[in-house]
């Protein structure tokens, strides 16, 4: 009995041991000064280590209002090149709670077969992001881009864009666009889609072999 009885007293303060190391571990880093460069590059790693098919970019790094940390914004892109990305915006106050982070802002989402762009109004949103220009040129439903996709897939299309505040193209003068790209492996041709950064509108949609 006397020896059961030393047992869960030891184990006990082998538990109390680890606590008190722990806790001492847990203020000494954080009371460590952290810099800006170190804190970006642990997030931009978690970030990368959680979602590794994803296009990531730290995009802010500031001081944070909780003391020794900062305030990290992030872009996070899912299947960037497909027809439609899905892309939101994180954050982090880094070290303070650790890698835990909040959604900023969704912009585009892949679901259910359906190509979601938040917060879009017709003829009132500007097309601020490669992301959502590629989701708005698919959302459109243009019917050179339905039968590509059609026909060589979804998962087999990429899709990229490109903005040009003047180009010439295919012929005709434009301001302010975006020209999104469709190719496919064995595709005998792409699809080019000139959206405006305006208002998101087609402005032209062509073939080139």
């Amino acid at each position: 009995m006397d020896l059961i009885f030393k047992s869960i007293i030891a184990v006990v303060l082998v538990v109390a041991a680890l606590f008190v190391v722990y806790y001492i571990f847990q203020h000494v880093s954080l009371s460590q000064p952290i810099s800006r460069s170190q804190a970006s590059s642990l997030v931009l790693r978690d970030l990368e280590n959680n979602n590794p098919d994803a296009a990531i970019n730290i995009t802010n790094v500031t001081p944070s209002q909780y003391q020794g940390s900062w305030h990290i914004v992030a872009s996070v892109i899912d299947n960037a090149e497909s027809p439609c990305p899905s892309y939101e915006i994180y954050s982090f106050d880094y070290p303070a709670y650790s890698f835990v982070y909040r959604v900023d802002n969704k912009y585009t989402n892949y679901t259910q077969n359906a190509c979601i762009i938040y917060g879009f109004i017709a003829g009132n949103y500007t097309v601020g992001s490669y992301p959502v220009a590629i989701a708005r040129s698919y959302q459109l439903n243009d019917s050179s881009v339905s039968a590509f996709v059609a026909r060589y897939g979804y998962s087999n299309v990429k899709a990229i864009a490109s903005y040009y505040a003047d180009a010439y193209l295919n012929g005709s003068h434009y301001t302010k666009i975006w020209l999104v790209n469709y190719t496919a492996p064995g595709a005998g041709h792409a699809v080019h889609v000139v959206l405006s950064q305006l208002n998101g509108s087609a402005l032209g949609v062509y073939n080139t072999t």
